[in-house]
């Protein structure tokens, strides 16, 4: 099986929607592909990500008088002449053709997002490589203070945070190094541990444009691994509007245990930092909000397809 195929089949093969011979192909593939497994670990990460934004966001499912009405006019229709029921099944398709124009639309971005978010990690290990191990980056590192000076106040949380020496449950983590680089045009807060007996390094850097940005707030995050990209393991997690990756080479579970160590405190300490650089821009439309725009689209356009629905039928 080919990373196309993969690719193809990769949001049905999360669903569980595959035959049993094609699963086992798919993760053969996965066996011998960081590209595909990276790409899947997005996936997942994104799905994921959607599920807890409708779990922390009940105004965004659908509301009691759009179920009610749903129910009243399915039965009404069970009940009304023939002739009629067919054609609101004509409607009703026209209406399902509309929620899945809807759906395809934000799945199509969301695939976008899937690809800026493996180009990002792919990058952080380019950082990792050539700033924590081999010192060739063509621009010198600043500290973290003159970054958060010039750059915003995410850098300053990097500071402290995490502490100088993590406890994991995979043994004990010894920062090494704190400061803010450039790989690739992008620019990382990066704190360099000693762990395992191997320099790792942990990343912090804004989302891309086509990249959705997570809630804030005291919720504690999710590490997620995305395999390993040039021989080495990341493992992320989503911040408010930042992305957070650790890289090196040491085992998968072991970077997940260090990013599970850091996360809770680092999540809050940069979802503040992002809460106060939006109270100051509470003057943008409450549409603007990026986190919800999609899902709420969603929403909507369900409600404007029922009501479409409804005036078929009353008609």
């Amino acid at each position: 099986m080919e990373c196309r195929d993969v690719r193809e089949m990769a949001d049905s093969f999360l669903a569980e929607e595959l035959l049993t011979e094609t699963n086992h192909e798919i993760l053969r593939h996965l066996e011998t592909c960081p590209v595909c497994r990276a790409d899947l670990a997005g996936r997942r990460a994104l799905r994921d990500g959607v599920r807890r934004a409708f779990a922390r966001a009940p105004e965004l499912g659908p509301t009691p008088e759009f179920v009610t009405r749903v129910h009243t006019e399915l039965r009404n229709a069970h009940r009304a002449p023939a002739r009629r029921r067919a054609g609101f099944r004509g409607w009703l398709a026209l209406a399902a053709a509309v929620l899945l124009a809807v759906a395809l639309g934000v799945a199509y971005r969301s695939r976008n997002q899937v690809g800026a978010a493996g180009a990002v990690a792919r990058a952080a290990v380019g950082d990792h490589r050539n700033c924590a191990l081999q010192f060739r980056l063509t621009e010198k590192p600043i500290s973290l203070a003159e970054a958060a000076q010039r750059y915003g106040s995410v850098y300053r949380v990097l500071e402290s945070v995490p502490a100088d020496d993590v406890i994991t449950a995979a043994g004990p983590a010894h920062v090494l190094e704190r400061h803010s680089c450039v790989y690739g045009g992008r620019r990382f807060a990066h704190v360099v541990f000693k762990y395992r007996g191997e320099p790792v390094s942990l990343l912090v850097t804004a989302y891309d444009e086509g990249a959705r940005p997570a809630r804030g707030g005291d919720v504690r995050p999710h590490a997620t691994s995305a395999g390993r990209i040039d021989d080495m393991s990341v493992v992320s997690f989503p911040a408010s509007r930042q992305m957070v990756f650790f890289a090196g080479d040491v085992a998968e579970s072991d970077l997940s245990n260090l990013a599970e160590a850091v996360a809770e405190p680092l999540y809050r300490g940069l979802s503040t930092v992002d809460s106060v650089a939006a109270g100051r821009r509470s003057s943008m439309p409450r549409g603007h909000d990026v986190d919800t725009l999609d899902v709420a689209f969603v929403s909507r356009g369900s409600a404007h397809a029922m009501d479409f629905l409804s005036d078929a039928c009353e008609r």
